[in-house]
């Protein structure tokens, strides 16, 4: 009954695809249906970093065409986002639609099962974006809902949803490191306008999107090059409230190039530089001085090799991985087929021929979204993402 839930799987700017429901038959999306979807999958990012291990969801209920209530979940043991919607429509939940970026969960944890309130409320039809790959859900959320008598149709913005919890999902999947690529180019491809610059290309908007992405991973991977010229923070300091915590600064230097006086040594935050294992000992030193863990890797070509760069982290607990350049780094990782999504922010603005270009079209296209003034496109690693697709479907079983 649950197979194939993340096949046929429709970008979110298709407002008509059809796609597998779960229930047997094909369930074409309206637009009310994808534009109730999309809000959820927007508001679900409310709780970036403070729900914990949990993932983050947004709900929405809609009445005779109209929302009733929003929420989502704001940090971990606290009402979950279904919940919140329905407090908020309150009478006006009989009979409507509930829209849910994640199957609603089953089973008492720090709060009670969303399945139970959603019956009660007298919800007639249930939209889920994914069901929950963990173990205590699985589709029996689905399942329970339909055995009381409501209507549940699965897949609507399906991928999207995915994304957006990639990491939970793999790690409720037993699979190893999460990796997510981030690039921001300008619109003739360039990350820069010319070498040793460092340029803003992306409006206020994707840069709010871009540290709500932070607060989802343990760890932000950065060049030498990159470390030496931004200084960059790699905090989540746009978020308002901020995370329960910010992810940890990673830098691959091969050499040790990184200056001691750095922005995280400055605000006496831990990073991590992974080196060469002929890297000077004194230099590592004076990193380690001032907050730094300098591990030492092996080296592939110019530079340390990814997949062990990949594996000392997650040995360190530092699994969900976000990897934000500069151009060498980017492109060793897509190299290595080491990573699992690409993100791509391109900017209205021209760099010029003189500028720093950076390919960024690889793997399968999965969304389009603009975001304030300039447009976010989504990449999936075919390999690596049906390789999860396929064990997803396994565990759920028929």
């Amino acid at each position: 009954m649950y197979k194939n839930v993340l096949h046929g799987l429709s970008p979110a700017r298709d407002a008509s695809a059809t796609v597998g429901g779960g229930s047997g038959a094909l369930v074409t999306w309206t637009e009310a249906d994808v534009a109730a979807m999309r809000r959820a999958v927007r508001l679900a990012w409310g709780g970036a970093g403070r729900t914990e291990t949990n993932p983050i969801v947004g709900s929405v209920v809609v009445a005779d065409g109209a929302t009733v209530g929003t929420g989502y979940h704001r940090q971990s043991g606290v009402a979950h986002a279904e919940i919140v919607a329905l407090d908020v429509a309150g009478e006006r939940a009989r009979g409507a639609t509930l829209y849910a970026s994640l199957e609603p969960c089953v089973h008492f944890g720090k709060t009670p099962p969303c399945v139970d309130r959603i019956v009660q409320a007298g919800i007639a039809r249930v939209v889920v974006a994914t069901l929950d790959p963990d173990p205590r859900v699985r589709g029996r959320g689905v399942r329970m809902l339909r055995d009381a008598g409501v209507r549940v149709d699965v897949g609507c913005l399906e991928v999207s949803a995915v994304l957006d919890n990639l990491g939970y999902c793999r790690d409720r999947l037993g699979l190893e490191e999460t990796v997510t690529l981030k690039a921001a180019v300008s619109s003739d491809g360039m990350v820069a306008r010319a070498p040793g610059r460092r340029d803003d290309v992306t409006g206020d908007a994707a840069r709010r999107d871009v540290h709500a992405l932070r607060a989802l991973h343990d760890a932000v991977i950065v060049g030498a090059e990159t470390a030496r010229v931004d200084r960059p923070r790699l905090d989540c300091r746009l978020l308002d409230p901020r995370p329960d915590a910010d992810p940890v600064p990673v830098v691959l230097d091969s050499t040790l190039r990184v200056p001691v006086g750095n922005a995280w040594s400055d605000a006496g935050r831990e990073f991590v530089v992974i080196t060469s294992a002929e890297a000077d000992e004194s230099r590592a030193r004076a990193l380690e001085a001032v907050g730094g863990r300098v591990v030492r890797c092996p080296t592939a070509g110019r530079g340390v090799d990814i997949g062990a760069a990949l594996d000392a982290l997650r040995e360190r607990g530092l699994s969900r991985v976000l990897v934000e350049g500069g151009p060498r780094v980017l492109a060793s990782f897509l190299e290595s087929d080491r990573w699992d999504a690409l993100w791509v922010y391109r900017s209205p603005v021209v760099f010029g021929p003189g500028g720093v270009p950076l390919s960024t079209e690889r793997g399968r296209e999965s969304d389009v979204e603009i975001v304030g003034r300039d447009e976010r496109r989504r990449f999936v690693n075919e390999g690596r993402f049906d390789a999860m697709r396929e064990q997803f479907d396994t565990l759920l079983g028929d």
